[in-house]
């Protein structure tokens, strides 16, 4: 069943059809695979991408990801209706809003659910085709789903389709040869500055995910501050929040589906998130500087902020020795 990012947590639908984008994100360590090994399944002559010459209308995002295997993710700003084509150029999901559905007379739908192409029912084989049958799964902008094209390594490239608005428009997805990595930059917490009540730390080895949680022990909400010492996310007793009006609200990578009364929404059910930010993706120019960062946090309602400071250097990667 597909997924969307690895830094989404799966939530299943009203009908079990699908996952959402979450809060928690977790980077996987880095690792090198061994000079004689066998490319993956899918990336003979290349990895899938969206071209970079692909226009897409504002507010929308297009992803190839990779999870157990290559898959589409796509996000909105919920205020689009866009409908995802098959191969067979008949819609199989459309985003209306903040609202998902699938048609499950679709063959595309069916073909979505598995790496490669999942089973078609006998009873959508016949001519003329079945009407649509659309069906309501979520409300959610975004969504992950596998198309059997990522999988097929003798095709260099192919259009994926989509209607956006009423028009037509073709997604151009080619297969390009890896950037060979030379290295990443390693984000690292100095911990001495961390409060009573809370703890924190860096989840990955790269990247710019923070992770922080507030203990039973917390004598009472812990604040996280933008850079104008104005909070954006809550550590609450009751779980974490988040300000979904802040300028940051997105940049965070949190799923939440605002509210017309309160900007502040909840995203997580427990003391734990693990959020991108900002601060951490502030790269040096050069490759031998040392970049500097710090998380502001405060109690609600005391005057006392602690800076949660840390640095950012780059790590190279050797070459394994003969």
């Amino acid at each position: 069943m597909p997924i969307v990012k690895a830094n989404w947590v799966k939530k299943t639908l009203g009908l079990g059809l699908a996952f959402f984008f979450s809060a928690l994100t977790i980077y996987a360590p880095f690792y090198s695979e061994p000079a004689l090994a066998h490319a993956e399944h899918g990336d003979e002559g290349g990895i899938p991408a969206v071209s970079l010459k692909a226009k897409l209308p504002a507010g929308v995002s297009l992803q190839v990801v990779k999870s157990t295997a290559y898959q589409f993710a796509m996000s909105t700003d919920g205020q689009q209706k866009i409908e995802i084509l098959g191969e067979d150029k008949r819609a199989f999901l459309r985003f209306d809003g903040n609202k998902l559905f699938a048609d499950l007379n679709a063959t595309g739908w069916h073909r979505s659910r598995q790496p490669g192409g999942g089973p078609v029912p006998d009873r959508l084989k016949t001519k003329p085709a079945p009407k649509p049958n659309w069906v309501l799964l979520d409300q959610q902008p975004g969504y992950g789903w596998y198309d059997p094209r990522l999988l097929n390594e003798e095709m260099a490239h192919f259009n994926l389709g989509l209607r956006v608005n009423g028009k037509p428009l073709n997604v151009r997805i080619e297969r390009r040869e890896p950037t060979p990595m030379t290295g990443y930059w390693r984000p690292n917490l100095r911990t001495e500055n961390i409060p009573e009540g809370l703890n924190a730390m860096v989840p990955g080895l790269s990247g710019n995910m923070f992770m922080l949680s507030r203990l039973a022990t917390a004598e009472g909400d812990f604040q996280v501050l933008d850079t104008k010492g104005q909070p954006f996310l809550e550590l609450r007793e009751d779980g974490v929040w988040l300000d979904s009006k802040h300028p940051w609200a997105k940049q965070t990578e949190l799923f939440y589906t605002p509210v017309a009364d309160s900007g502040w929404v909840k995203v997580s059910e427990t003391g734990t998130i693990t959020y991108a930010e900002p601060r951490l993706d502030a790269k040096p120019k050069k490759a031998s500087q040392t970049g500097e960062w710090a998380v502001p946090v405060k109690l609600k309602g005391s005057d006392k902020t602690s800076l949660l400071e840390g640095e950012l250097k780059w790590q190279r990667i050797e070459e394994p020795k003969p």
